[in-house]
């Protein structure tokens, strides 16, 4: 049984149909339902806060491992999922060089029902992370954004995570079982000026337009702006097949962002329930065909982690540092393109950062999340 699997696709399932009820409530007297809850309250935001300080670089992770029911089957799915998460995490940044010293985590706790024992919560973090070069003190923050379902159990006195399914922009991009990072530094000597910051000649695609629209609706993740929230304009399809693509085409093709003019192909077409795509907007498979029939995308450079990051004859910083902002990336797992990212900028070194939807990303490592076998599609957008 794929658990990983179910749990995605129950934990939208839900999130999608009960966010938004009004809370239950414990039976028993007001003043003990109002104690109950801000102990609950208060216990979600310490396993959350407990769970995001052991990403930082040589933390225990003793602390958060705590945190579960193991006496549950879901407990100890839940567990080993963490588990396999910071030891992404802390190889992740051992392989490209860096150290992570900043964690921070913010809550909404739009649903929530307890009962007994047992308590049951939609939750809504808001992540952000810092990371700092060796001998260099410049914090390179980005954030990212997650929608938990999850159930606590009273163990011995204390509240245990006996369920959360989620997906992680931290870990989940990958489908491997066990996501390992590819080997590579993420600084390349020399440094030179950073790609992402050049300026096309004027033409119809507005490159810091694009970036502008990715960083004020990149969702839940730390740093986006319209108060978290997606453009309403657009039909959020998260819960039908993952909102990444959608997103990735508005950043292009939004008369605020990008500028890109619709054809019959690729559009939107907008109603009361908000803008509705064609297959070429919101599939990802599809959206890559479109950029490369219409003359609009170019493929820069296809292949695994090293391919894209190592210098070589052809791209003397690494292939993927020649993208620009509002270039896109393709995430190609088994065989398809399962997610797009928006190139954004780059850190303090000059490594591509990049915004994205589903999983919610806000100036993000482009390879956050992948697994060694990730296959990269780098996309440069045509000013024409």
């Amino acid at each position: 049984m794929d658990l990983r699997k179910i749990a995605v696709t129950l934990m939208i399932i839900t999130i999608t149909g009960i966010v938004g009820i009004s809370n239950c409530k414990a039976a028993g007297s007001p003043s003990m339902e109002i104690e109950l809850e801000k102990e609950l309250q208060t216990k979600v935001n310490e396993i959350f806060d407990t769970c995001a300080l052991a990403i930082i670089t040589d933390a225990d992770p003793g602390p958060a491992l705590a945190c579960y029911d193991t006496t549950a089957e879901l407990g100890r799915w839940a567990l080993s999922h963490e588990q396999t998460k910071l030891n992404y995490i802390q190889l992740w940044a051992k392989k490209r060089g860096v150290r992570f010293t900043e964690a921070n985590s913010s809550l909404d706790i739009p649903w929530s029902r307890v009962q007994g024992d047992t308590a049951e919560f939609i939750v809504y973090q808001t992540l952000q992370l810092g990371y700092v070069y060796p001998d260099d003190p410049t914090v390179n923050r980005f954030g990212i954004g997650t929608r938990h379902w999850m159930k606590l159990a009273r163990k011995d006195e204390n509240w245990l995570i006996r369920q959360d399914f989620y997906t992680d922009g931290l870990f989940d991009d990958a489908k491997a079982p066990d996501p390992s990072p590819a080997d590579g530094t993420a600084f390349i000597e020399p440094v030179e000026k950073n790609a992402s910051t050049q300026n096309d000649p004027p033409g119809i695609f507005d490159r810091e337009g694009a970036a502008r629209y990715a960083d004020e609706y990149a969702g839940l993740a730390w740093g986006a702006g319209n108060n978290h929230n997606y453009n309403p304009r657009y039909l959020n399809l998260n819960g039908n097949g993952g909102d990444c693509t959608n997103f990735v085409s508005q950043c292009l093709g939004d008369k605020t962002g990008g500028k890109l003019p619709m054809d019959g192909a690729w559009y939107c077409r907008y109603d009361r329930e908000g803008g509705s795509g064609s297959r070429a907007w919101v599939q990802a498979e599809a959206f890559a065909d479109w950029l490369l029939s219409n003359g609009w995308g170019q493929l820069l450079a296809r292949g695994a982690f090293p391919e894209m990051n190592q210098p070589g004859s052809k791209f003397s910083r690494g292939a993927v540092r020649e993208l620009l902002k509002g270039d896109v990336i393709g995430y190609e797992e088994k065989g398809y393109i399962e997610h797009f990212a928006i190139v954004v900028g780059t850190d303090s070194k000059g490594y591509p950062v990049v915004d994205a939807h589903t999983v919610d990303r806000y100036h993000c490592p482009w390879d956050m999340g992948c697994d060694k076998t990730t296959i990269f599609h780098l996309f440069q957008i045509k000013n024409r």
